[in-house]
């Protein structure tokens, strides 16, 4: 992977990390998910009334929809999740989807990455675990095995499946995208996600406005509606830049390195709270740079 496109990447982990920390931070995340989208919406609906959109052709216009669909099934079964099981359990089921996106990048995009890839993956998947499980890997996998057999996880695999199709459907569309428009890479990957965000996020407030009351829904945007103008901004960042990377480089490399955002919400934590950072944190920060750097080897 390229330097440029390394660095976007962990740009994106860090925006990423801000709109998680602003929603996680929200008196109801899920209401405050559905104001964040609402502002991505109008976001989207200015830069076509400012820029207008190049025309596409009917194979972006399908990855597009596709992503919108399968990213709002996403965000509902991620909320699903967290309502039936603890986050010690669904958290790092949610984020395993590195370990499956190259198996299925493999057949299905006919990606083929080299031994230090592979071993970068590896790596920064076992960061990870480490930062999750605060060093006790072998318990922390003993619950996730136990998890297999959990009725009430099932949405967490779900979501599992969600984050790995999205990133498939994603990489398609932006391959499509560079194939039509191949001189405005950094446009492509903003409309791209206007088109899957816009569609998603509405998905999301129809599904929010059916199951909880309109009044409590409407009092928390009126209270956060600042907080959620600047979490749509990082996730519009956040993830426009992975769909200006994905035009270029190997999937399964992306969706790795951008698992930093993890270890930045963590340290993020350390700082706020006068946490310490632990020999454990420390050693996963460790890890995630050689990662890195493996990643940005040449083969």
């Amino acid at each position: 992977m390229s330097l440029l496109n390394i660095g976007l990447v962990l740009l994106s982990s860090l925006l990423h990390s801000v709109w998680n920390i602003l929603t996680q931070t929200s008196k109801n995340s899920q209401y405050f998910s559905g104001l964040k989208g609402i502002w991505i919406m109008v976001m989207a609906l200015a830069a076509y009334a400012g820029f207008g959109i190049a025309p596409l052709n009917n194979e972006i216009i399908f990855w597009g929809v596709l992503s919108g669909i399968i990213h709002g099934v996403y965000i509902l079964c991620l909320s699903r999740a967290y309502s039936t099981a603890d986050l010690s359990y669904v958290y790092p089921i949610a984020r395993s989807a590195p370990v499956f996106v190259p198996v299925f990048a493999w057949f299905l995009l006919d990606e083929r990455l080299n031994i230090s890839t592979f071993l970068a993956i590896g790596i920064i998947l076992t960061a990870i675990y480490i930062l999750h499980f605060e060093g006790h890997l072998i318990k922390g996998f003993k619950n996730l095995i136990a998890a297999v057999h959990h009725q009430d996880l099932r949405w967490a695999f779900i979501t599992l499946a969600m984050v790995v199709s999205y990133s498939l459907v994603d990489k398609k569309g932006m391959n499509a995208f560079l194939s039509h428009l191949p001189d405005q890479p950094f446009v492509n990957g903003i409309t791209f996600f206007f088109i899957e965000a816009t569609l998603g996020f509405f998905l999301c407030n129809v599904y929010l406005f059916i199951k909880h009351p309109a009044k409590d829904i409407l009092l928390t945007w009126k209270s956060e509606w600042k907080k959620a103008i600047l979490a749509g901004t990082a996730t519009l960042g956040s993830y426009g830049l992975i769909c200006v990377v994905l035009q270029f480089e190997a999937l399964s490399a992306i969706v790795t390195l951008r698992q930093v955002s993890v270890l930045m919400v963590v340290y993020w934590g350390c700082w706020k709270l006068k946490e310490s950072f632990g020999p454990q944190r420390l050693l996963a920060g460790a890890l995630i740079l050689t990662g890195i750097f493996l990643i940005g080897t040449p083969p």
